[in-house]
């Protein structure tokens, strides 16, 4: 039996090299040619998909083989293989995909320019390895997926135009309805708010406390004195009673969270009983006039709660909280 020549080893060792080289050629990387939002493309805003916490999606368009599969930190909320592309709808402030594929590998944590905004459409075009590494290659441009470098590379370099300004997509319209408190002395007083708003809206608010004083023949200071100076005695029997009406604007300042003011009218009443059974109105602790609110409300699935402060006349004083639903 003949062992083999020192020539058959080295071409047998040659063979092996480019069985290697080939297996390594056909492992080809794909790429993410370009990102982009469409903010003209009104698919995310029209017809929205929530996530769990009720909340509008992004949605990101991608343009590539049907065979990928994603994921973000945030989860995916709904894919759905549309003509040509394939719709991915992710929760408002996502940053990074991965993007995994049967034959070409993975692409993992792909950093968006910018974190993805609810409602608003996004296009993400992939480039597909060509079939061989010797081929001549297309000039692409190619975004790196690296997080640090956003310069794109060219073969032959095409002026990239710039994409128009992106505008704020008008927000759905909310209705809120809420049960308001307000708590000062014995007697919390309660109320409806009502409000109708986008980004920016408007309320009304009416509260009371349902205590009517009674019949007043006259008045006295806050120590008990009368206008000629005299001062009677009391029983210490003493009654309040408070209302207001009060109207104004709802503005939303980030994720959920609201701020409201208002300005409207308001009385607090306090009488004082004297011996002889006759009730007069100290006029110190009794407040007319002018009132106004201000105080924050925030929305969570269809719950809304609020905290805030009310007044009349800058004199008299209440904390007002709030729970209710929006829809």
């Amino acid at each position: 039996m003949k062992h083999p020549s020192y020539f058959h080893l080295r071409l047998l060792f040659f063979l092996l090299l480019c069985i290697g080289g080939s297996i390594h050629l056909i492992a080809q990387d794909f790429r993410v040619r370009t990102f982009r939002m469409l903010p003209n493309d009104i698919s995310a805003y029209i017809d929205p998909v929530r996530d769990l916490n009720d909340e509008a999606c992004a949605l990101v368009k991608v343009v590539g083989d049907k065979d990928f599969v994603f994921s973000t930190p945030l989860g995916i909320v709904k894919r759905k293989n549309d003509v040509g592309e394939i719709w991915l709808y992710v929760p408002r402030g996502t940053v990074l995909l991965t993007l995994k594929h049967p034959r070409w590998g993975v692409l993992r944590d792909y950093r968006f320019p910018t974190a993805l905004e609810s409602r608003m459409t996004y296009e993400l075009v992939v480039e597909s390895p060509p079939d061989h590494r010797w081929s001549k290659k297309p000039t692409t441009l190619v975004a790196s997926p690296h997080p640090l470098d956003t310069t794109l590379h060219a073969t032959n370099p095409l002026p990239v135009p710039e994409p128009p300004t992106p505008r704020r997509p008008v927000e759905r319209l909310h209705y809120l309805a809420l049960l308001n408190m307000g708590f000062h002395g014995r007697h919390p007083s309660v109320g409806i708010r009502l409000a109708l708003m986008r980004r920016h809206g408007a309320y009304l608010l009416a509260q009371t406390d349902f205590h009517a004083t009674p019949h007043t023949a006259g008045e006295c200071d806050r120590n008990g004195n009368l206008p000629d100076g005299g001062t009677p005695y009391y029983t210490g029997e003493t009654q309040d009673g408070r209302w207001m009406i009060l109207a104004g604007g709802i503005h939303r300042l980030v994720h959920e969270l609201c701020l409201y003011e208002g300005i409207g009218y308001g009385q607090h009443n306090t009488a004082w009983e004297q011996h002889d059974g006759i009730w007069l109105r100290n006029k110190d602790l009794t407040h007319r006039g002018v009132s106004a609110e201000a105080g924050l409300l925030y929305r969570f699935y269809r719950i809304a709660v609020s905290a805030g402060v009310q007044t009349i006349q800058g004199k008299y004083w209440e904390a007002s909280v709030g729970i209710g639903v929006h829809f």
